[in-house]
């Protein structure tokens, strides 16, 4: 049975398997852009994730040189990167419509990506 806090190690070996199949790109995409952001939402609620939170980190960092997760960043903050939250959310309002939840889900995705980028890159 698979342990799901420990999914990280598989999807480490499927972003080198994208790297290889796909390019550098992708693969930091899949693994920092889609799978560390989930990890670490989900680690907020549930401690067995947390735990494993520094693992992953290191073996993101292990697996992508500092240069290439940075590069991930300043994509997705200059909007090259499709904010993966933002793709299932089905919130479609009128342009210029502000929602209350989707404003805090805003603040709650620049603060997970702040983090996320201080943890790998520090």
């Amino acid at each position: 049975m698979t342990e799901f806090h420990k999914i990280w190690i598989e999807q480490c070996e499927a972003a080198e398997s994208i790297r290889d199949r796909f390019g550098l790109d992708d693969a930091v995409r899949y693994l920092v852009g889609e799978k560390l952001l989930r990890f670490m939402q989900v680690s907020q609620d549930r401690p067995e994730f947390a735990e494993e939170l520094p693992a992953f980190v290191a073996e993101i960092k292990r697996i992508f040189a500092p240069h290439e997760i940075s590069e991930f960043f300043d994509d997705f903050q200059a909007g090259r990167v499709a904010n993966p939250a933002k793709l299932f959310s089905g919130d479609v309002l009128d342009e210029g419509e502000l929602d209350e939840h989707e404003v805090l889900n805003d603040a709650d995705q620049i603060l997970l990506i702040e983090n996320a980028m201080r943890l790998l890159l520090s």
